[in-house]
């Protein structure tokens, strides 16, 4: 009788004869014997039809009566089990289960790559339930195989979403097997090493406020990681700039962005957690593009004065960063042009007009016209001999305040009509004197600093080289042009040789600084 009084004797008769039916009576409590007694007992009677001739709590005490238990259990060889009964698989003991393989190792599996291991069960059971949770508690879903072979083993696999500690548990007949839950089971990283960035986002200077750009990030050979920008302005950590990025197939990631202040910035590039090399990058972003702060000047766009295969140059005077685009159509086709930038946003611009008439000079800032853009500019003929010339400094620059002074002289017959004309940001006033052999002294006086065309005409046609492009400078503090001394047999009206020195001095010691 004694056998009989913790249940479980009493729970293998019942499992002998309907297996399925306590599957588990070798892992019951001995001290929980008359439970144990009234949950089998029951078993029997509801689906052997065994009735309870004797009550769990007799059958539990270690006095029952022999014989009265020898009566109950002679029911059990002619009882047959009905339809529709709880049958479980048998169990086996967890301690009996182990479970191994690279999925459960704390070193070598990546991210988003299948860790696979092996539960090995020695039975037929089919109760062997994963569950991987990563660092956040996230669940990742597992994949459980029955093998079917000598030692009863499940292959399972699962995905790894992010990187970092796993937890992964490993249940059997409902129990934790021998080492479950394993902790510490470690997500390798991508090689954030072999990961590479390039493209205009991400480049030092050519940026601008408020002009989308981009950067692409490749990410071939350097395993499975996440990819990950942020993008500084120059309020810093505090102020973001939003981007988007874009998976474009072949391990190949477009961060594209929008900077909406000038100043620097920073782009920081990460993969699988760590930065790139090179991350952070440094991005100067310049000041958003505004076309009508452009200016444009030289004899190449001067309305008159321009003649076929004569090179007509001139500025254009930028405020940031973009494109500058020039074009000069000439009946269906465009005329060549030469951009050359120099120092601080300045650009100089060649063209040489190939046929005579009107030319339209179309100058861009960021796709954007410049103020005056198109401008037209009429290109004569060649010019034939030339009646009369023009020479002297007043051509080709000056001082605000002080005379700008050239000489125009007939050097041909018949010079009919003799004029000369001084534009630009002032009005100067104009002086001329006579000598009376054939040459004119022009003197003008302008106010303002800037470019001056000045033109020479000769029977209303602009002689060669005209207009003059004058740059006329600001005064500077300490300039006394009037104190310079000059002498020398070079100066003087007679004596000076064809093809023989000559020579003269300047003395402007007493002038004060000046070019």
């Amino acid at each position: 009788g004694r056998d009989w009084n913790d249940g479980r004797a009493l729970g293998a008769l019942v499992d002998n004869c309907a297996p399925g039916l306590c599957p588990d009576w070798q892992s019951w409590d001995p001290a929980q014997s008359v439970q144990n007694a009234r949950d089998v007992m029951q078993q029997a009677d509801d689906w052997l039809g065994v009735p309870q001739v004797i009550a769990p709590e007799e059958i539990a005490d270690p006095n029952v009566d022999e014989h009265s238990v020898m009566t109950y259990l002679s029911q059990f060889p002619k009882a047959k089990l009905k339809p529709g009964a709880p049958l479980r698989p048998r169990a086996v003991r967890p301690e009996r289960v182990r479970a191994y393989g690279p999925g459960l190792e704390p070193q070598g599996n990546v991210v988003l790559q299948p860790a696979r291991f092996t539960v090995e069960t020695w039975t037929r059971a089919r109760q062997v339930l994963e569950n991987a949770r990563d660092h956040r508690a996230h669940h990742e879903e597992a994949q459980v195989v029955a093998n079917n072979d000598e030692k009863r083993t499940f292959s399972v696999t699962y995905v790894p979403k992010v990187a970092g500690l796993h937890k992964v548990t490993v249940l059997f007949g409902g129990q934790n097997i021998p080492g479950s839950p394993f902790v510490g089971v470690a997500m390798a990283h991508g090689d954030a090493s072999k990961v590479s960035a390039r493209g205009p986002g991400i480049e030092p200077s050519g940026n601008v406020a408020n002009k989308p750009t981009y950067f692409d990030i490749y990410t071939a050979g350097a395993g499975s990681g996440d990819v990950g920008v942020v993008l500084e302005d120059p309020a810093g950590p505090r102020d973001t700039v939003e981007g988007d990025m874009e998976d474009r197939g072949d391990s190949t990631f477009r961060c594209s962005y929008r900077p909406t202040l000038p100043g620097p910035h920073r782009v920081a590039v990460t993969f699988a957690g760590a930065h790139i090399p090179n991350s952070t990058f440094c991005v100067n972003v310049a000041e958003a593009c505004n076309p009508s702060a452009c200016r444009a000047w030289g004899r190449g766009l001067q309305p008159k004065g321009l003649r076929v295969h004569e090179t007509a140059d001139f500025r254009v005077h930028t405020n940031a960063p973009a494109e500058l685009r020039v074009t000069v159509p000439d009946r269906g086709t465009e005329v060549p042009v030469s951009v050359r930038p120099t120092a601080d946003g300045v650009y100089e611009c060649e063209y040489r007009p190939t046929v005579a008439g009107t030319h339209s000079v179309s100058i861009t800032w960021g796709g954007y016209s410049i103020p005056r853009s198109p401008l037209e500019v009429e290109v004569s003929p060649a010019a034939g001999a030339q009646k009369v010339r023009a020479w002297g400094p007043g051509l080709h620059g000056g001082v605000v305040g002080d005379s700008a002074d050239f000489v125009v002289e007939a050097i041909g017959d018949d010079v009919r009509t003799l004029g000369f004309s001084i534009e630009g940001p002032s009005q100067p006033k104009i002086e001329s004197d006579d000598p009376g052999d054939g040459s004119c002294d022009v003197r003008y006086w302008p106010t303002e600093a800037g470019p001056y065309p000045v033109h020479v005409v000769c029977d209303d046609e602009d002689i060669a080289r005209s207009p003059f492009m004058a740059h006329i400078r600001p005064a500077a503090p300490d300039c006394s042009p009037d104190k310079v001394k000059v002498w020398g047999p070079g100066l003087e009206p007679t004596g000076v040789i064809v093809n023989r020195p000559t020579e003269f001095c300047v003395d402007a010691r007493a002038a004060g600084k000046g070019p």
